[in-house]
């Protein structure tokens, strides 16, 4: 194929266009800051000007791959829960509340209450989830749903305005916390609780939603009549799909505002509890199930008090200062133990989610390393120590956006780029006298768990998540050189 394909990344923070050719190399990349402005006390986002704004991105990547022929396929990928109503002419009747809005607290905890006990979503129901924001829209701003044809997430948004087609990603579906994972078929008692909008039909990764209709990419060349629109899908499962083309056994282990311990069974599971995992289809569907564990990393560390000189001291460290020795109280008075201990603790809580995958079926492949925060080689040492084998680290790649644009290759070629398009990795080994220790402190698990996990109640206060993407998301890691093997 000699045609680009382009991949999107609506995250957070950053939202990201990577262009890539038919080999799967990347030609083009380029981040900006999401598009967000005031809504009342918080923030919102209008999704128009965020499709212009990606719309700019893209025509400027194609350009500067020299604008050749049209690209041959988009496909997006991002955040889970936000979203907005839309007509039928795919024109929002809303902003977009991000997922950490805080103001659907009283109608989480609502319909938490309505539905305890019932694990078929596959998640506990938050603030952040779908369902509750739309229990609030309903009763703040009626008429944003009343007058909407459909309800559509704000990463699946780009591919239904420009083609014209409403749908939801399949695995988007789950973060409503309105879906049964297990059976695949919406929850119709949450929708009514809810009030819930029509919802359009769920397309599974790789699904081509259509062309590309009149606007600026066509009056720009960068698409033409035959550019195709294929459907993505949840940032976190779709970065891992790029990682299991490298390994079909892989687990990921993600480092970024937010840790998330992923994995993937080869085959359908039992009803299981809310506890350390969350679950979801897995982004092109089939019989397995995609397992999520997220930990607060950032947010652990703002509310644990923990310095942010003596954080980057630590982190650009060859070696994470200080010893798994360390008497648990003396973070108290040493803000360096404070920060380990503060790592310590989240890498048991990822390691029981990767224990608890095992227990239901994920097979124990290696763990692939990511996110910006995996640069730091000492975090990533001692990560591998605690989980008592070497992790792979990823290089640094727009790993959402190139897996995204992956799959865009993939609809168009009928076959994926190669697997080692891309990818850079280094094996680090973890420290050999902290295994053991770790190992003890492993079999005592449930330890004292870091937080309550993704899939458990809130644990954290909305203004904390806000902190912590203002604040530790400034932090910029070098990875330095490794040591010689064994070290």
């Amino acid at each position: 194929m000699d045609r680009l394909c382009c991949g999107i990344d609506i995250g957070t923070t950053n939202v990201k266009v990577v262009l890539v050719d038919g080999e799967g190399r990347t030609v083009f990349t380029r981040a900006t800051p999401t598009l967000r402005l005031p809504d009342g006390d918080a923030v919102a986002t209008d999704a128009m000007a965020l499709v212009r704004l990606l719309e700019t991105m893209i025509v400027e990547g194609w350009r500067a791959a020299g604008g050749g022929r049209s690209l041959a396929a988009i496909s997006t990928a991002g955040v889970g829960e936000d979203g907005f109503g839309v007509t039928t002419d795919i024109a929002p009747t809303g902003l977009s509340l991000p997922w950490f809005d805080g103001r659907a607290e009283a109608e989480a905890a609502e319909l938490a209450v309505a539905f305890a006990g019932d694990e078929r979503a596959g998640i506990a129901v938050r603030p952040d989830r779908t369902i509750a924001k739309w229990l609030w829209l309903a009763r703040h701003r009626p008429a944003e749903l009343r007058e909407a044809r459909w309800w559509i997430a704000l990463t699946d948004f780009p591919l239904a305005c420009w083609s014209g087609q409403a749908f939801m990603s399949l695995s988007l579906a789950a973060r409503t916390a309105c879906c049964d994972v297990f059976a695949r078929q919406w929850l119709d008692e949450r929708l009514a609780a809810a009030c819930a909008p029509e919802l359009p039909p769920l397309l599974p990764a790789g699904a081509v939603v259509g062309g590309v209709r009149a606007g600026t990419l066509r009056d720009s060349g960068a698409a033409d009549a035959t550019t195709l629109l294929v459907a993505g899908g949840h940032d976190h499962p779709i970065a891992s799909a790029a990682l299991k083309r490298l390994d079909a056994k892989a687990r990921v282990d993600s480092l970024g505002t937010a840790n998330l311990a992923y994995g993937e069974t080869q085959a359908a599971i039992a009803v299981q509890p809310h506890g350390l995992l969350a679950f979801s289809p897995p982004p092109k569907g089939g019989a397995g199930m995609a397992c999520l564990g997220v930990v607060e990393f950032a947010a652990m560390l703002a509310r644990r008090g923990c310095d942010e000189q003596v954080l980057r001291k630590a982190l650009a460290a060859m070696r994470f200062p200080g010893s798994p020795e360390q008497d648990s109280g003396s973070d108290q008075s040493d803000p360096m133990a404070r920060v380990r201990r503060v790592a310590e603790d989240a890498a048991m809580t990822s390691r029981a989610m990767f224990d608890a995958m095992t227990g239901i079926g994920v097979p124990q492949g290696p763990i692939f390393m990511t996110g910006g925060w995996s640069r730091s080689r000492a975090l990533a040492q001692l990560r591998a120590s605690v989980f008592g084998v070497p992790v792979q680290v990823v290089g640094d790649v727009e790993l959402v956006a190139t897996s995204a644009a992956w799959i865009a290759v993939e609809a168009v070629a009928g076959a994926p780029p190669p697997a080692s398009s891309d990818i850079e990795r280094a094996t680090v080994e973890p420290v050999r006298d902290w295994v053991p220790i770790y190992e003890r402190r492993g079999q005592n698990l449930p330890h004292r768990l870091a937080v309550v996990p993704e899939s458990g109640r809130n644990s954290f206060p909305i203004p904390a998540i806000r902190h912590s993407v203002a604040n530790w998301n400034r932090l910029s890691i070098r990875f330095p050189q490794p040591e010689r093997p064994g070290s």
